[in-house]
């Protein structure tokens, strides 16, 4: 075989196909008479640089400035409202279901954006505090939110707690 492409390309029909045919022969296509598909652009010169310019540095972008979303600033608002409750303040255990006080409280002081999401963001902040959880590992009762006792905590709850703050201990020391 050579490497070179040959010029012209020929197709001839097969003998004894049984169909009469108008023509006879060979069918010659020339490489000149292919269409051009495709045809790549040549690349564009590249523009001669100016050495005496010094290049300028690129730009740094403006730095963002942090946004907190309205949830947060909610969440603050009602944790702060929440501190006016000794209980609250204090970190002592609440009572199961104390978030139905607190979605009362709302309610009843037409706390603007106080959605479900907000109060729950509230007491994941609240009963995830080092101090809350040490309040119930060292158990006792627990009181709703105006400070009536309801209920006591049992082992298995203060075991709970004694894990989480075990984990948070080994993360600090890693």
């Amino acid at each position: 075989m050579t490497d070179t492409p040959k010029k012209t390309l020929t197709i001839s029909r097969p003998a004894g196909t049984g169909t009469p045919t108008l023509r006879t022969g060979k069918r010659i296509i020339r490489r000149d008479e292919l269409p051009q598909v495709q045809r790549v652009p040549a690349p564009k010169p590249k523009p001669t640089t100016n050495k005496t310019k010094p290049k300028k540095p690129p730009r740094k972008p403006a730095p963002k400035k942090q946004v907190t979303p309205p949830s947060d600033l909610k969440a603050r608002e009602l944790n702060d409202r929440l501190n006016a409750f000794t209980v609250w303040l204090h970190y002592q255990p609440l009572a199961i279901g104390v978030d139905k006080d607190i979605y009362r409280l709302v309610n009843d002081e037409h706390f603007a954006g106080a959605s479900k999401n907000v109060v729950q963001k509230v007491l994941k902040m609240h009963t995830n505090h080092g101090r809350y959880l040490q309040a119930i590992v060292n158990g006792g009762t627990r009181y709703k939110l105006d400070g009536t006792e309801e209920g006591d905590i049992n082992p298995y709850q203060q075991q709970l707690a004694v894990d989480t703050l075990a984990k948070r201990q080994a993360a600090k020391t890693s």
